[in-house]
């Protein structure tokens, strides 16, 4: 595991700290329109949609350039590239940047880099488990930040990076349910994760129903009272759980009492709103 560096963090900060721009229409129809190229598997043609939108500074072509070079999709994968156009998009207003960039500063294909990885996770994350929490004076200072964590031992290093990871990860990836969407309800799913185990459980809370504008299919109304309609956010969190333990080998170690607890609410003027134990949601 890499050792907690200064560089890294202030090579972050200045890229976040790029003027802001606001979501756009044309920056969804702009995302639509690569991620069609890359279904019709025409890398040429979702490639100039992506150059297309990255000149016009779309937040959202940003925050998708970020995942195309993460992963090598269409372009060759270049981690560092990766880091600047998250950054950017976090600038510009999109959230789930941040949690992009600890889950992939966390993930061994790219380091890990741990001082990284809880700088953006601890900084602009709901992430705050007790063994990884630093003083609130270090958050604002790089300097202060990296001697925090070279006090850790390494097991302590290698159990947060883990814990970054897995969350930000779920954190990052779990979106609306487009099956949820299209009939107009909402829910809420109580996360439980066991890292030490490791596992992750889930309970489905409270659902709700939001008015249909427009022409209503009478199939439809009578889909949002069954329980496929209901599992959905329940469905969505434990594709994207499992995903993220696959992500990240176990450091081992960890008590197996051990308790992390998110609540996520799905609406439809969000994608969802995590929140942990300690910091309650907020009402749709």
């Amino acid at each position: 595991m890499r050792a907690p560096t200064t560089a890294i963090l202030l090579l972050a900060m200045l890229g976040a700290a790029a003027s802001a721009h606001a979501g756009t229409r044309s920056g969804a129809l702009a995302v639509d329109g690569i991620r069609n190229g890359i279904a019709a598997r025409d890398c040429s043609l979702a490639v100039d949609r992506l150059k297309s939108g990255l000149k016009n500074e779309y937040p959202e072509v940003l925050l998708l350039a970020g995942s195309l070079y993460e992963n090598g999709i269409c372009v060759k994968r270049d981690w560092p590239r990766a880091v600047d156009f998250y950054a950017r998009a976090h600038a510009a207003g999109e959230k789930d940047a941040a949690a992009r960039i600890a889950a992939g500063y966390a993930d061994p294909a790219n380091g890990p880099d741990v001082a990284a990885a809880l700088w953006w996770a601890l900084k602009h994350t709901p992430f705050r488990p007790a063994p990884c929490t630093v003083p609130k004076e270090a958050l604002a200072d790089p300097d202060r930040f990296v001697a925090e964590l070279k006090a850790w031992p390494q097991a302590r290093l290698s159990t947060c990076n883990y814990l970054a990871g897995v969350m930000s990860t779920i954190a990052a990836e779990v979106k609306y349910p487009e099956l949820a969407a299209a009939h107009a309800i909402g829910g809420d799913v109580t996360l439980r994760f066991l890292p030490g185990v490791p596992r992750i459980e889930l309970q489905r809370g409270e659902s709700r129903e939001y008015e249909m504008v427009g022409w209503v299919n009478a199939d439809a109304l009578r889909d949002r009272k069954s329980r496929r309609m209901a599992d959905g956010f329940q469905a969505a969190l434990s594709t994207v759980g499992n995903r993220a333990l696959a992500r990240y080998p176990h450091p081992g170690g960890i008590p197996e009492d051990a308790l992390i607890t998110v609540k996520y609410s799905f609406g439809m003027e969000h994608d969802r709103k995590p929140c942990t134990v300690s910091q309650p949601c907020s009402p749709n």
